[in-house]
């Protein structure tokens, strides 16, 4: 056993990462890594919405991250209602 220590495999994760910014664990469920996801449960957030808080926060008043808007749009038309009837009630499944 002595060659074992010289002898370093690298972890290589294949497939998709946790979606917040800053996150490179592999994702678990709704978009994020198991570490992340429980914290949005904790707190009683939106899997989804924490995945656009930044890891290690922001670095300034200019520091953003876009939204999904056209995807949630394509979603609202699809159910045939407007936005904010989209964004209330996903807000209220939760």
């Amino acid at each position: 056993m002595a060659g074992l220590e010289s002898a370093d495999v690298p972890i290589t994760f294949v497939g998709r990462v946790c979606a917040r910014r800053g996150c490179n664990r592999p994702h678990w469920k709704d978009g994020l890594c198991n570490r992340c996801w429980r914290f949005a449960q904790l707190f009683q957030k939106d899997p989804r919405m924490l995945a656009y808080k930044p890891l290690d926060g922001y670095k300034g008043g200019t520091d953003a991250v876009e939204l999904p808007w056209e995807e949630w749009e394509q979603a609202a038309r699809e159910q045939g209602v407007d936005m904010v009837e989209f964004l209330i009630e996903r807000d209220e499944e939760r």
